[in-house]
């Protein structure tokens, strides 16, 4: 198929750290063998405003004639609703939604009648809503395999890869002083100093740290024997959500060490493919445990490869939606 891609290019909007998503929406749907376009509407918008990003979106979609266009609804309005009902008229536009579950009621249930289909990653809220919402679809994150390698050796021990930020920095910190957790990516030069997060560190990213690369977010994985796998929502760390890094680490070898949540034993086995942990000390534990313990870490760890390996790639994914929408 011919497919358009309509997804920031770059981490946060910083040139040269590349969004995970958008090798996700690219590098997959090429390896399946279909051609993709890509759009950066996060780029076209800063440089043509709103309704100029979204002329240029729908001239882009008029002029190939896609066979699909998958749209990041990120939060925000990247191009105006209009476009995204006007782009319909010559191509499904399928939106993939991030965060419904605090951002459903607020922002993307509005978005809904200006799609031709609406993706989700968070079972309950699809069965809440699918019949109010026909076009409403399950699907989930998943993990690109081009960035793994599951024979790298094993030098890290214990460690967590992503943005520390808000109550995430007393938790590292904890961590660190009882299990020797390592940090990595913004906000990581304060945990590993020890230092807690003051106003303005942001600012001094030599002290705060900066975003990793994909590759080098995935060598980490690659090398640690233990990730830390926190799953609370930015907005409110008691708000458990399914994490793309869940999937994105399942073929690196390490052990995921997850914040127990209910919606993620729909795609991984507890104490067969992954490691739950209901608490701090509870996790700190478990990770010292599974350090001391290689292979009953290793056998953990294998699983859950095979488990991504078979289930749970983008390949997967994009498979299984492109059917479930009528498209071949």
């Amino acid at each position: 198929m011919r497919i358009l891609t309509v997804v920031g290019k770059y981490y946060a909007g910083k040139p040269g750290v590349v969004e995970p998503m958008y090798l996700e929406f690219t590098e997959p749907l090429v390896a399946l063998g279909h051609e993709v376009d890509h759009f950066d509407h996060a780029e076209a918008r800063r440089l043509h405003g709103l309704e100029g990003a979204g002329e240029r979106f729908v001239r882009a979609v008029q002029a190939r004639r896609y066979d699909v266009v998958l749209y990041q609804t990120a939060g925000q309005d990247w191009l105006p609703r209009q476009a995204l009902r006007e782009a319909s008229h010559f191509a499904p536009v399928v939106g993939w939604n991030s965060d419904d579950d605090w951002q459903w009621e607020s922002y993307t249930r509005h978005l809904a009648p200006y799609l031709t289909f609406m993706v989700t990653t968070y079972p309950h809220i699809y069965e809440a809503n699918r019949d109010a919402y026909p076009n409403l679809r399950l699907s989930q994150w998943g993990c690109n395999q081009r960035y793994a390698n599951y024979e790298r050796e094993k030098d890290l021990d214990f460690t967590f890869v992503g943005q520390v930020y808000g109550s995430r920095n007393e938790e590292c910190r904890y961590l660190r002083k009882q299990a020797g957790l390592r940090t990595y990516g913004l906000g990581s030069g304060l945990v590993n100093l020890g230092l807690p997060y003051f106003r303005g560190s942001w600012r001094l990213p030599f002290l705060y740290g900066r975003p990793l690369s994909v590759p080098k977010m995935a060598d980490v994985w690659n090398r640690s024997r233990i990730s830390y796998t926190p799953m609370g929502a930015s907005v409110d760390p008691n708000l458990l959500q399914i994490k793309g890094r869940a999937f994105s680490m399942g073929m690196s070898g390490t052990l995921m060490l997850c914040q127990h949540s209910p919606n993620l034993e729909r795609y991984y086995e507890p104490g067969k493919e992954f490691i739950a942990f209901e608490s701090l000390e509870d996790c700190a534990e478990k990770a010292r445990y599974y350090l001391a313990h290689e292979p009953e870490r290793a056998r953990i760890a294998r699983a859950y490869y095979e488990r991504t390996k078979a289930e749970h790639l983008w390949e997967h994914r994009f498979t299984h939606l492109f059917k479930d929408l009528g498209l071949t």
